[in-house]
């Protein structure tokens, strides 16, 4: 997996574990809830393990599972660290 679809791959991950659901997720970002589904799909298959329990009772709800659910401040932190750096570096490349 090349990084742009790893990067991809885990905001959909985020996104969707965060909004249980690929549809919502889409929307934030943007995609189509396939393409979503496929990204989800691409990191699970890369890992070798599901990230989520697919529940269709109805709703269509993900739960993301333990092992995943334990990662997503991490991947939250990462997301977070990476926006202030690109921040920084506009507002470096403003002043400079």
């Amino acid at each position: 997996m090349n990084s742009p679809v790893y990067l991809n791959a885990l905001r959909a991950f985020e996104a969707s574990a965060r909004h249980k659901s690929f549809s919502t997720a889409a929307k934030e970002l943007n995609v189509t809830p396939a393409a979503v589904g496929q990204l989800v799909r691409t990191l699970e298959d890369w890992l070798g393990f599901p990230l989520f329990h697919r529940q269709t009772n109805g709703k269509n709800r993900l739960v993301a599972t333990e092992l995943a659910e334990s990662v997503l401040p991490d991947i939250r932190a990462g997301f977070d660290k990476l926006t202030l750096a690109l921040e920084k570096l506009k507002q470096d490349s403003l002043s400079g």
